[in-house]
Formats: C-alpha cells, structure tokens, sequence
C-alpha cells in the first residue's frame, strides 16, 4: 500500500525567518526586512502563570527581585527621563525592531537555536536535547518572571500619570515588572551560548537589541529589563547545572556485532556508529531509556522481514514524484535544523497561527521537546540493543535519496520524534489533531520512500513517540495551567 497525504497539509517556513549567515564567522541581521509579523496574543492576563508547575526550578527565592523603584522617587524620575529621551530620537528602525521582538519571541529564539543547529550540522539527538533545553528554560524562567509581576504589579509607564510616555506597541495585559522579554533574553542567550560558544557575538547582540528593544519601544524602563536579566540568567544557570550530568557526552568503547543481520557501517572508510550510548542518556519524561523499548525486529531470514525488504525495493524501484518530494520534506540531513527542529518550526508556525501568547508558547515547546528528547532517546536505545541492518545494505539494489545514516536502523528516529512532538501539540491543538496525526505519519513513511527504513522500523517508532508524548501530555494536564 502506498501511503499519500495531501502535500498542502505539510506546513512549510513561515515568517520568523532569521536570516543567519554560516561563514567563517556566523552573523545575524535578525529578520529579512520590515517590521516582520503583527503576532496576535491570547487575549486578557495570566495571573496563575506563577503557579505553574515548573520542570527544574525548584529554588524560587534565587530568581526572586526586589521591588521596583516607587512612584515619583528619585530612581522612578531617572528611569522616566531615560525613556523620554529615548522617545524624542527613537528611529524607525528602532521601533521595527521592537516589532520584530515583540512578534512571538519565545519563536524567535526558537528560530535562532535551529539556524544555529543547521550552521553547526548539529546531529538530531544532540539538536533535541538543545531544544529542550532552551524551551525548559524560557518556560521555568517565565513562571519565575510572572511570581514577581503579580507580586509588585508594577504599572507600565505610559500608564503612569506625568510620565510623557507613549508606547508604540500595545500594552501588554500583564503587569510590567519584571520584563519578561528581557529574562527570555538572557535564559535563551546564556543557554544558546553553552552549546555554541563560537557564536557569543551574535548571541549577545541578539540578547542586547531585544532587551533594549522593550525600551525603545516605550513598554519597560530600565529597572524592569534589568530585573528580568537576573531571572533569566538564575534559570538558565540552573538548566545547566540539572543536565550536566544527563551522560550525553559518554564515550563508547563496545564493538559493533558482526553477522548476517547486523548493521554496518556503509561509509569509506568505515565510521563509528552515531552515538551508540544516547540510549542511555536521562530522559526528562521516561524513567529510563528502555521504559518504551520494543520487542525484536523480525529475523533477517524470516519471511515477515522479506516481504517488509520487498516492499522498501518496490518503492526504490517505483518511487513516484509525490513520494519522493515527501521523502525529501522529511529528511531533515545534515545541515538543516534536524527532524526535532522541524517539529519545533511547526509548534511555533502553529503558535502564530493560533494567536499563543509567550508564557503558553513556552509551555508548548517545553512539553514538545522533552517529549521529542526522549523519543530520541527510546529509539537510540532500541537501535543498539538489537543493531538491525539497513534496508539497501541487507539489498545493495535499494536506493536511498536522502543519504544513508551511519546508525542501525530499527527502530526509526524521525518517526519517534514526529510521534512525540505530534501527540504533544494535539494536546495543545485538539482541532488539529488529524492533521497533525498525519503529518507524523507522513513522516514515518517518508522513510520507507527514502529506502532508509522498513516499514515496521516506523511503525513501531511512531508508537514509542506516542507513549512518550502520553507522558508529557500527563505532565501538561497536571501542571496548574487553566
């Protein structure tokens, strides 16, 4: 059976493009032009969002910060005064880019981690532990943000009597202190920063121009932005301290088996396998990595793995343009934001569409991508613990248009992301679940068009991801989030 979906139903780039450039150095102009996409909020406030369950900050008093400057004090007038002259020779470009930062900015450092993943050619289970740190970050950082503005409900200054401050973006419905934009500034730079050292200039002018954009833009004064610096930076610190030892960096010193159905390596000259022990990396959601771990793929020699080999051939043989296109959308190779990102470029396209307001974006990809980390983690488990052959190695005949990974086959990897992330985001997007659902199927087939995978190699992997999606959609309906 060949299995087809409508190809409109695929969600491609949308409007947070960030236009990173890889040379020798990696630079940012942070946007293609114009003032970008007027992102539509969720209407009215969020005042429980500081009760909500957070995954690692668990010491609040360290991302605690004292109250702002009162009313007509000394400190209040110099703040003011400062926002007044920013507002007597603030530019048209400074309020496109206060726009540009205000238009979904959970999104726009979720943009920036996948440029950075595509430059860096980023392998798909180290890309979702990036993710998922960033997002854990940006979300536990926002619960601490908004314990503190419900604490001090800080007035905006344009809603200050005698201030003289007109905003230039709408007052958000929240209380202003501390500012949220700049925490999820320094959270994602300082995250962003740990994985990619070599890339700090651009990560600090991004994190520079966002926070001072809430200024230009008349919406924070300096007290506000530098409050919400400390959080960010005291909860970042603390996602990094939490996986430091999470064993991702384990070094294998085992032998790759040898035999009829044994995986190989198919590269000249021969390389070690990608990452045989990230099975054995802490999950966020599982209790281990062989919570989800599936039986044995069928006997080489049985006749169930040669009628699943027949069929891999007969679309190698007879790949039609429409399976071939849809092998290419999901293959996600090297240099490109990995399977895990594509998942996240969907989460925050279908963000935007739906009008999520930050905290509830955050939330969104936090749930998402610890999902989709121990997805990766399920399936690289699987894959060492039984070594299954290649489809084109077990028939050379077999063609494979996305490349060849240097990795055993059973079970799949981007159909354990795409179960995960799909089951997450259906939870959130209950009115998309058929397509969503589909879309992870797509996926899943995409690899048996590409010559990559058996068909059991998705199927099974697809219902990892989905078990462990359970998991995250559980945490979600347990979290305190109305």
């Amino acid at each position: 059976m060949i299995y087809t979906t409508n190809t409109n139903k695929r969600r491609r780039r949308g409007a947070f493009a960030l236009c990173l450039v890889a040379g020798a150095a990696l630079a940012v102009n942070f946007g293609c032009g114009g003032s970008g996409v007027a992102f539509v909020k969720v209407s009215g406030a969020e005042p429980t969002a500081g009760t909500w369950l957070a995954i690692v900050l668990t010491n609040f008093s360290a991302a605690s910060v004292p109250a702002p400057p009162a009313y007509q004090t000394p400190t209040w007038q110099a703040e003011i005064s400062e926002l007044q002259q920013l507002q007597a020779s603030r530019t048209q470009q400074q309020i496109d880019r206060a726009i540009f930062w205000n238009a979904g900015a959970v999104c726009r450092w979720n943009e920036i981690a996948r440029d950075l993943v595509a430059a860096r050619s980023v392998n798909p289970p180290v890309a979702s532990r990036i993710y998922a740190a960033l997002s854990i970050a940006q979300y536990d950082t926002l619960i601490a943000v908004w314990r503190m503005k419900y604490r001090y409900n800080r007035k905006y200054p344009s809603e200050e009597a005698g201030s003289g401050i007109d905003a230039v973006l709408p007052i958000p419905p929240d209380p202003c202190y501390p500012c949220e934009h700049s925490a999820m500034a320094a959270a994602s730079e300082r995250i962003l920063r740990e994985f990619f050292p070599n890339d700090t200039a651009m990560l600090d002018a991004a994190k520079s121009e966002h926070q001072q954009s809430r200024m230009w833009a008349g919406i924070a004064r300096r007290s506000d932005v530098e409050a919400g610096d400390q959080i960010g930076v005291v909860v970042a610190e603390e996602v990094l301290a939490y996986i430091t030892d999470d064993g991702w960096d384990a070094v294998w010193t085992g032998q790759v088996p040898v035999g009829d159905c044994y995986w190989y390596s198919s590269q000249n000259p021969p390389r070690p396998p990608l990452l045989p022990l990230w099975g054995e990396v802490r999950p966020w959601l599982m209790t281990s990595g062989s919570q989800f771990r599936p039986g044995p793929p069928p006997d080489c020699n049985s006749q169930e793995f040669q009628e699943a080999l027949q069929e891999v051939r007969f679309f190698s043989d007879n790949r039609t343009p429409e399976q071939l296109a849809i092998a290419m959308f999901w293959a996600d190779g090297p240099g490109t934001a990995t399977p895990p990102g594509h998942w996240n470029q969907i989460a925050c396209d279908m963000a935007m569409e739906k009008g999520l307001n930050e905290v509830r974006t955050a939330r969104m990809l936090a749930l998402m991508n610890m999902a989709t980390m121990d997805a990766g983690i399920s399936v690289w488990d699987a894959k060492y613990v039984y070594w299954l052959i290649r489809p084109s190695q077990a028939d050379p005949n077999i063609t494979t248009p996305p490349g060849l990974p240097n990795f055993p086959s059973y079970t799949s990897g981007h159909s354990g992301f795409s179960g995960a992330a799909a089951t997450v985001l259906s939870y959130i997007f209950p009115g998309e679940a058929e397509t969503l659902n589909a879309m992870a199927e797509e996926a899943a087939i995409s690899r048996v068009y590409g010559g990559i995978h058996y068909r059991f190699d998705s199927d099974v992997a697809l219902e990892q991801g989905r078990q462990i999606g359970a998991l995250a959609v559980a945490r979600g309906q347990a979290d305190g989030s109305p």
